[in-house]
């Protein structure tokens, strides 16, 4: 192609000096060949930055012609130092050009030290490119008016109950991220008003291979950037700076006034071009608290307002707790009452050194006991607090395993929907205490009855007469192989929320759970392929353990075509189909939703109030937002078989999801 229609992007920027290792030549005769690093010959060079360009031009229309571009081609692009293509914007002729570069092993191997590095920091300008191109097309897709799209003619596009008391406006705004179900209460004020359709993020989370609120915190990140960093945003798209960069400006300037925005915006992408990391994060918290220093106080008691503190998963198999943004003063005092305690577990006489004895008095203190006069099992100090609903498994015959889901069942805030979305309180279904179902509070944030506002003893610290382990109440699934639980097989099992479990881990933990009265036992049979094919629910407390499932009846999970055999009149599921349509789906059923099936709605596909049957065919865990999603206008669901649903969203595009898969 002609240099002069190349895009704009593509062109060099303005440089004092056209030569350099990267020039070229002009002329419609043949490519100047640079002399190869070993003839001695020196390589051309050009005086003037449109010879370089036009070059550059002869290569593209060559290669767009089918011609591979050869180690001389690429070395005369000019991607050393002032060269013309280091000095180049992401575009189509720069891609091309690093295409050939890079895809050719004996062109790399051929290539100079300066051209090599200018071919890395080339890949570095596309890759700040493609991300802005990301942003904006995401922030497009997100903020163009809804096209009020029916629904497919005479698929089911509403389901049985009407939106939750509140709809999307329920999330406050935040800093960062998304709050509640709403990108536009993180986007309010912005310049421009952006104003995100309702369910964007849904529609886009399974072709990016998110989770919706991922999906909606990128959506928040685009829109933002763009209305409030404008200048910084625009050094991106031409590669000046890396897409780390700009989150460091966004960040360090989320709660700077607007007033001062325009400068901090100029100032910091100009320094973003030659810092690191690290320095720009000094340099914009620095220029972004001369300008603005209330905006400090601002970040801290925005920021106080997200205080939590949970449990997770170590990579190593072992568990943490962390708590954030809390009170400096109150940390710093908790620290030092740890401190303390752990000085005085070690003048009482309780071995090991100040490290591991702090963390012995953190679980003391959170456990509201005494190792001082009740010393902790051996390897205490490792286990999760707060898991239970045990899952076992087993061989059942040759071809099925055997696993214990935990108490399938569902919560919800009564009076939102009058889908199945039972609250599990007193007299409620799936809650502690009832002798019939699996244990677990699923969610509905009632505390264990031996804990802190409980109604059967003492603290947390409550044991059986004799056991000096940890108790813990069911509330999360946990999933152990029967044959693991027996100490025959090294199968890891799984908790809910938390991750893989070791072997050791999943038994004290099975152990740990069985000591406290509140737990419950469930286990799904399974197929060869990991999916459920029988469920069985233990009626009562067993202190001693996981009873053994041969002493159980159970029941089948229908898979493929139904007979309904296990269909109901009424529209409410019974314990025992809730049980059956959580076990064969353990999680929400929209795509990407890791929702634990414990706290969704049960959901008829085809609504009830259309002639939906209450069947294992009609019936799914969905949470509480993509029941609504379901709902809105647009969006089309349906259970081809139990278990496996298809949904169709606004822009016509498919996504299926099918039964869990247990880990064998």
């Amino acid at each position: 192609m002609p240099p002069s229609s190349a895009p704009d992007p593509d062109t060099p920027e303005p440089s004092g000096s056209g030569s350099g290792s990267g020039s070229g030549s002009a002329g419609s005769g043949p490519r100047p060949v640079p002399a190869s690093a070993d003839d001695g010959a020196p390589e051309p060079s050009w005086s003037d930055e449109e010879d370089g360009a036009a070059y550059l031009g002869e290569l593209i229309a060559a290669a767009a012609a089918g011609e591979e571009l050869t180690a001389q081609d690429i070395s005369g692009a000019g991607f050393g130092e002032d060269g013309t293509a280091h000095q180049m914007h992401p575009g189509p002729v720069l891609a091309t050009l690093v295409h050939a570069a890079t895809t050719d092993e004996k062109i790399l191997a051929t290539l100079s030290d300066d051209d090599l590095i200018g071919v890395i920091t080339a890949v570095r300008r596309i890759g700040s490119f493609a991300a802005w191109a990301e942003m904006t097309a995401i922030r497009e897709y997100a903020t163009r008016p809804d096209s009020g799209r029916p629904a497919t003619p005479g698929a089911p596009s509403a389901s049985d109950s009407s939106p939750a008391p509140g709809g999307a406006a329920g999330g406050r705004a935040r800093g960062r991220g998304v709050d509640g179900r709403d990108p536009n209460a993180a986007l309010a004020g912005l310049p421009g008003r952006p104003k995100v359709r309702e369910f964007a993020a849904e529609a886009l989370a399974p072709d990016l291979h998110l989770t919706w609120q991922t999906a909606a915190d990128q959506i928040v990140y685009a829109c933002a950037v763009a209305a409030r960093l404008p200048v910084t945003f625009a050094a991106l798209r031409t590669g000046k700076i890396h897409p780390v960069h700009l989150r460091i400006i966004e960040d360090e300037t989320t709660y700077l006034d607007d007033q001062y925005l325009p400068e901090a915006d100029a100032k910091l992408a100009a320094a973003a071009q030659s810092k690191t990391f690290g320095e720009l994060r000094y340099h914009a918290h620095r220029l972004v608290f001369k300008l603005d220093p209330d905006s400090a106080l601002r970040r801290k008691n925005e920021a106080r307002k997200d205080a939590h503190v949970r449990p997770f998963r170590e990579a190593s198999g072992n568990a943490g707790m962390s708590a954030r943004e809390l009170p400096p003063d109150e940390v710093l005092a908790s620290w030092q009452h740890i401190d303390q305690r752990a000085r005085d577990l070690r003048a009482a006489g309780i071995p090991g050194t100040l490290k591991e004895l702090r963390v012995i008095a953190y679980l003391d203190l959170l456990q509201e006991r005494d190792t001082r006069t009740t010393p902790p099992s051996p390897g205490q100090d490792t286990h999760v607090g707060d898991l239970g609903d045990l899952a076992d498994t087993s061989d059942f015959g040759e071809s099925d395993d055997l696993r214990d889901t935990g108490g399938p069942g569902e919560t919800g805030d009564p009076g939102e929907s009058d889908e199945t979305g039972e609250s599990d309180g007193p007299g409620g279904h799936g809650g502690p205490g009832e002798s019939d179902g699996p244990g677990g509070s699923g969610g509905s944030g009632r505390g264990p009855r031996n804990g802190p506002g409980g109604t059967g003893g003492p603290g947390v610290g409550s044991r059986p007469a004799g056991d000096s382990g940890p108790s813990l109440a069911a509330q999360v699934t946990l999933t152990i192989p029967w044959a693991t639980w027996q100490g025959s097989s090294g199968t890891p099992g799984e908790a809910g929320g938390f991750g893989l479990l070791d072997p050791e881990t999943a038994r004290d933990l099975a152990a740990a759970a069985a000591r406290h009265p509140d737990t419950r036992w469930c286990y799904t049979a399974l197929h060869p392929d990991g999916t459920a094919a029988a469920h069985a629910c233990a009626p009562g407390p067993h202190p001693e353990g996981p009873p053994d499932p041969r002493t159980l009846t159970f029941s089948t999970v229908i898979r493929g075509p139904c007979d309904h055999a296990q269909s109901q009149a009424g529209y409410r599921p019974s314990r025992k189909l809730r049980h059956l349509v959580t076990a064969r789906n353990a999680t929400c059923t929209a795509p990407g939703c890791g929702q634990p099936a414990a706290r969704c709605d049960l959901d008829h596909t085809t609504p009830w109030h259309h002639g939906g049957l209450t069947c294992p065919c009609n019936i799914a865990p969905l949470c509480r937002h993509h029941h609504r999603c379901k709902q809105a206008k647009g969006w089309w669901l349906e259970q081809s078989e139990p278990g496996v649903l298809r949904w169709r969203t606004p822009a016509g595009r498919t996504h299926t999801t099918t039964p869990t898969v247990y880990p064998l």
